[in-house]
């Protein structure tokens, strides 16, 4: 749809505001109110960097922030995924910023906030299905007198699960050739990639059986 030159005006004007809030757009028709928002929606995977950064400031009151938060956690978790692929570790804030065209402190920001997102919480709860799963199937094996598999339950179930504390964090990963597989890279996968991950330890389990 083409906005006459009187709309543009009209857009261009908002679009010199510092922050622009809904009352703002008290200026424009109904029509034109609809416009602009679908403008300004749209504009959005076309900025990187601090340019983005700065655009999304000056629109939050107008932004989907559910909307917002969605692409930038599909931009990252796809390219951390992409990049322990291709070279066995974590890529640092800087890397990630690089490749996603997003600035390190949107990137800095949304890594903090993921930790107590509901995103988070719910691959949390899938994972928590996948080790029950688990456990099933190397009881299972130990109840019929597989020593491997029983003393592997017995290690698991009687450890104690100390709550980590902020000033004592521990950086536990598992080393697999030349990737490490920790916390952090696995509250980034999402459901089915878990269910994956269920299934490969299912079958080595199976194999611990002499």
């Amino acid at each position: 749809m083409e906005t006459s030159p009187e709309t543009q005006q009209k857009f261009d004007e908002l679009m010199k505001l510092e922050k622009i809030e809904h009352h703002h757009l008290g200026i424009l028709t109904a029509d034109e109110k609809t416009l602009f928002l679908q403008t300004v929606h749209a504009k959005i995977p076309t900025l990187s960097g601090e340019e983005f950064d700065n655009y999304v400031e000056q629109t939050k009151s107008l932004l989907d922030q559910e909307e917002i938060w969605e692409f930038n956690h599909s931009k990252i978790a796809v390219l951390v995924e992409r990049y322990v692929i291709k070279n066995g570790t974590i890529p640092s804030v800087a890397s990630i910023a690089y490749d996603t065209k997003l600035s390190r402190k949107t990137v800095s920001r949304h890594l903090n906030a993921y930790t107590g997102s509901t995103a988070l919480k719910d691959k949390k709860n899938a994972m928590a299905i996948v080790m029950m799963q688990v456990m099933g199937k190397v009881s299972q094996k130990a109840l019929a007198g597989d020593l491997k598999a029983a003393r592997l339950y017995y290690d698991i179930v009687s450890t104690p699960q100390k709550p980590e504390s902020p000033t004592n964090k521990q950086n536990n990963y598992i080393q697999i050739n030349n990737t490490q597989l920790n916390q952090q890279i696995i509250q980034l996968l999402e459901p089915e990639q878990l269910t994956q991950i269920e299934q490969i330890i299912s079958q080595a389990v199976l194999k611990l059986k002499p």
